[in-house]
């Protein structure tokens, strides 16, 4: 009998394990096929001021072209992709959602035009609906509105349902279009529609009636797959050969601009591509619906405001439970504020898909290397964007800080973007710094900075994600995800899914791990020092660095670009990447350590032992009272190549020091100290006294930027808290902490009021923002300033 029992308990056992890992797997699948279809749909050519397409290669591409019908000169400044040179007074989604809802603001200065555009998805995230509204200062401004769609790849189609009376004229004012794709859901319905008190303008006695302004314009063509994101150049084409037509000059000044600029079909066969033209006299309103046509939860004009009513208060709602704004910026006007830029930096996520251009043969070691490149790929990524206007691209430095206050309002989506970077990477463990894919993303790149070399390296911020991450899941109670008896599932709050569900972020960590794994080790053999170079002593050689692929002028591999190094063809190990390299083995341990994985978890933390002495015997000089980059002189004698600022910063700002150490009090000093890095707007980037300050390109040589202004916040709440700091450091730290949170704060507020953007930098002088504006990127960290507490004491 005992034998028996002992036999029905293994089988138990064995039988509770198999359904525990049917469970697990069932589980990451559901939730998986859930966050994908949340997903699907988006701005996400937010290179366009207006874009909306899915995260599918070769599918269905759409946009927004507008301008001024009633001059000719207008046509010129037609508006599409986003500009820097276009007089916006502002623009951005000031509320949005990427799984269920936004709105985007237009303020177009020049033209005089303001543009309201609300975007819902339904339920199930397999349909779409855009809304356009626009007001004018002059009531019987004449405006075009001229919506594309273009559908890419070969199994897929897309075609005009509604009836013509001419090749361009379409029958009333609706148009609709019927497509195929399978990975969007199979046949689908495109539907565009305007406002039933639409007006639009009348030429009394048209010179051609197809150029009739009154009517709704289609016209479609072929265009080769690569070529659809051109639209815009297309369009102007078309409309120009309207000019030719009418003849001599004296003959086309007869002629009313509106007529002219009218779409009309010169003999094309219906194509790939689609552009539908409406013009208006006053207000606009203009609906696009997209529908799968065997799904259930169908968006139309008549359901529009309900469901995006709906969803708006949902992003409300969500958004005040994720940042609960402490004081004093507990009010509603920093919560619109907050709300706003961190609305802004989720409609910059884009999707991009595309070859990119790569020298694998040049070596860096050489002066004045050119890099050749030849392409691979084709790459998807799905990421944030630094700025839409200046930076529409993935940028590997630029995303650690840009997912910060993505984490904190939704940590699904931070690690779906995550996950899509560390899918670009290659058999060594190599990760392009900047992400160029395809033309599109080419044609916004100057030439010297298209080709990426697989030896740069860029600073592992990602990583920091990670620690986040697991702080916070041991701040959340376990959730739940409840499964019906069909087996659908029911998400209570999706994405905070790997928050609440160990085996979720358990098979996430387990399936990236080993990227992660692959990435740290190429770090640790490119970009590891030379000891013998240098000619100093070290316990540890193996955990020494420098960055690889600089140049005199630039050390871009940093994200430091102009910040003060010693001479490009000298030894030199720095600091900044050796602080990088702490945080990243440090990372590394703790995912190794909830996957049980203890030798890698022992391993890394021998390793980052190793990088805390190295920094204390190595880089820091007791003459300089600083951590320093190290270099040889022309007697081929060690020194240190000190420049107070952000570089020297790292250890401090990435919690590398210990908190007994007697340098933090030196450290503390030097960031209050207004002749050094003190500003009441912020922290320099590089110190009043350096002999650099303000030289040269003066890109990181003085100005305040806000995502390391970020860093010496949370390192000075973590040193000021600590029960092993003194009183003194703990009474500094607190003083600093909460002037400075309250004066980046308060500055980056007064200038988004005053000029209706976010900045890339802050003058240090003046605390103006500067450089490339609409940079919501890292700036929009002021939101978790915000959500910060107001002391640390």
């Amino acid at each position: 009998m005992f034998w028996m029992a002992f036999i029905w308990l293994e089988f138990s056992i064995l039988i509770s394990l198999i359904w525990a890992l049917e469970y697990e797997t069932s589980l990451k699948d559901m939730f998986d096929e859930a966050n994908d279809k949340s997903l699907l749909w988006g701005p996400y050519r937010s290179n366009l001021y207006l874009g909306i397409r899915p995260r599918v290669p070769e599918s269905l591409l759409t946009g927004l072209i507008w301008f001024r019908a009633d001059d000719y000169r207008s046509v010129g400044n037609a508006r599409h992709q986003c500009d820097s040179g276009d007089d916006m007074d502002t623009f951005g989604w000031m509320e949005y959602d990427p799984r269920s809802v936004g709105r985007e603001i237009i303020r177009d200065t020049q033209l005089q035009l303001s543009l309201e555009a609300d975007f819902v998805k339904s339920g199930d995230g397999e349909n779409w609906a855009l809304r356009i509204r626009g007001t004018s200062k002059d009531k019987n401004a004449i405006t075009s509105l001229v919506f594309y769609a273009g559908m890419e790849g070969e199994d897929n189609a897309l075609l005009l349902k509604s009836p013509k009376d001419t090749p361009e004229l379409v029958k009333g004012h609706e148009v609709s279009m019927f497509g195929f794709s399978q990975p969007l859901g199979g046949a689908f319905l495109l539907n565009i529609t305007e406002g039933n008190d639409s007006r639009h303008p009348k030429v009394r006695k048209l010179k051609d009636k197809s150029l009739d302004p009154s009517r709704t314009h289609h016209v479609s063509m072929f265009v080769p797959e690569d070529n659809v994101w051109k639209a815009k150049d297309i369009l102007l084409v078309l409309l120009r050969e309207n000019m030719n037509f009418g003849g001599d000059v004296e003959q086309l000044k007869k002629i009313p601009p509106v007529e002219m600029l009218q779409l009309k079909n010169p003999s094309f066969k219906d194509g790939n591509v689609h552009f539908i033209q409406k013009t208006f006299k006053g207000p606009i309103e203009m609906t696009v619906t997209f529908n799968v046509i065997e799904s259930g939860d169908q968006l139309n004009d008549q359901n529009f405001d309900d469901k995006f009513n709906k969803a708006l208060t949902g992003f409300k709602d969500k958004f005040n439970r994720k940042f609960q704004l402490e004081r004093p910026f507990a009010n509603a006007t920093y919560t619109k504020f907050a709300r706003e830029l961190l609305s802004q930096l989720l409609g910059g996520i884009g999707y991009f898909h595309g070859n990119q251009l790569v020298d694998r043969e040049a070596n860096l070691d050489q002066d004045n290397v050119k890099l050749e490149g030849k392409p691979e790929g084709p790459y998807s990524l799905f990421s944030c964007v630094p700025s839409r206007t200046f930076f529409p691209r993935g940028f590997y430095w630029d995303e650690g800080f840009q997912l910060m206050p993505i984490l904190n309002y939704d940590s699904d989506l931070a690690l779906d973007i995550i996950k899509s970077w560390f899918s670009l990477i290659d058999s060594d463990g190599w990760i392009a710094r900047e992400q160029i894919l395809g033309e599109e993303s080419r044609s916004r790149v100057p030439e010297d900075f298209v080709v990426q070399n697989p030896n740069i390296a860029n600073p592992p911020t990602m990583m920091m994600i990670f620690s986040q991450l697991l702080h916070l899941a041991n701040l959340r109670k376990e959730g739940s995800i409840e499964v019906t008896t069909e087996g659908q599932t029911v998400l209570k709050e999706l994405g905070d899914v790997h928050l609440t569900n160990p085996d979720v972020l358990n098979s996430y960590a387990e399936e990236i791990y080993p990227k992660l794994r692959l990435h740290y080790e190429w770090f640790r053999t490119t970009q590891r020092g030379d000891m013998d170079a240098i000619g100093r002593h070290c316990r540890h050689p193996e955990e020494i660095y420098r960055w690889k692929g600089r140049d005199e002028e630039h050390c871009l591999p940093s994200g430091l670009d102009d910040y003060p190094r010693c001479s490009a063809d000298a030894s030199e190990l720095d600091v900044d990447l050796l602080s990088w390299m702490g945080v990243m083995t440090r990372s590394m341990a703790k995912i190794a350590r909830l996957l049980d994985k203890r030798d890698d978890a022992k391993l890394y933390m021998q390793r980052l032992g190793y990088i805390q002495e190295n920094m204390e015997e190595l880089h820091w000089s007791e003459n300089n009272s600083s951590y320093c980059d190290i270099t040889v002189n022309d007697d081929e004698e060690d020194i240190f190549e000190c420049h107070l600022g952000y570089a020297s910063l790292m250890p401090f700002v990435h919690r590398l020091i210990s908190t007994g150490s007697s340098h933090l009090l030196q450290i503390l000093r030097d960031i209050r100290d207004p002749e050094k890095l003190w500003t009441e707007y912020g922290v320099r980037s590089l110190s009043k006294q350096d002999e650099f300050f303000h030289q040269g390109e003066d890109y990181w040589r003085g100005h305040i930027w806000i995502n390391m202004n970020y860093l010496i916040l949370d390192a000075l709440s973590y040193y000021g808290k600590h029960q092993d700091t003194t009183p003194e450091i703990k009474e500094l730290a607190g003083q600093i902490y909460k002037d400075l949170r309250t004066n980046v704060v308060e500055n980056v507020y007064r200038e988004y009021q005053r000029t209706g953007y976010a900045w890339e930098q802050y003058n240090e002088a003046t605390g103006e923002g500067q450089r490339t504006k609409n940079f919501l990127g890292w700036t929009s960290l002021v939101v978790l300033m915000m959500k910060m507490p107001e002391t640390i004491q």
